[in-house]
């Protein structure tokens, strides 16, 4: 009996390291909703002390392959929308915008709750899901 239970409790074990150590593949269904990154565009001058401002880059992407994207202070500065989809092999997402061009970005890191993506000019930005 106290062998089986040794057993028992060694392959649940594995079970857990083996589920924990796998990272998480996104999905379409978990990459709908609206993700965040905010971007520093200035600073202002408080009492002598500065103050970073930010903007937001935004995405949202629908269950019907659309998506909006676009970056937002107090109001949006700019919007693009067209269509989306998730690259095959999992690595990146595709984008068709409504005046035809065509674009894709990197996903790294993915969690569920985040991705890290590689901006144009070669910096990782941290896009964080909107609940």
């Amino acid at each position: 009996m106290r062998k089986l239970v040794f057993l028992f409790a060694f392959f649940a074990n594995l079970i857990l390291i083996l589920a924990c150590s796998q990272e998480l593949q996104p999905s379409e269904e978990n990459l709908i909703g609206t993700w965040k990154h905010p971007i520093q565009t200035g600073s202002i001058s408080v009492n002598g002390e500065d103050t970073p401002v930010y903007n937001n880059e935004i995405f949202q992407f629908k269950g019907d392959g659309t998506f909006v994207f676009g970056e937002y202070g107090e109001s949006p500065l700019y919007e693009a929308e067209g269509h989306w989809k998730l690259s095959d092999d999992k690595k990146s997402l595709e984008f068709s915008f409504d005046d035809g061009q065509t674009s894709s970005i990197d996903i790294r890191e993915f969690d569920g709750n985040s991705f890290v993506t590689t901006s144009r000019e070669g910096n990782d930005f941290k896009y964080t899901k909107e609940n």
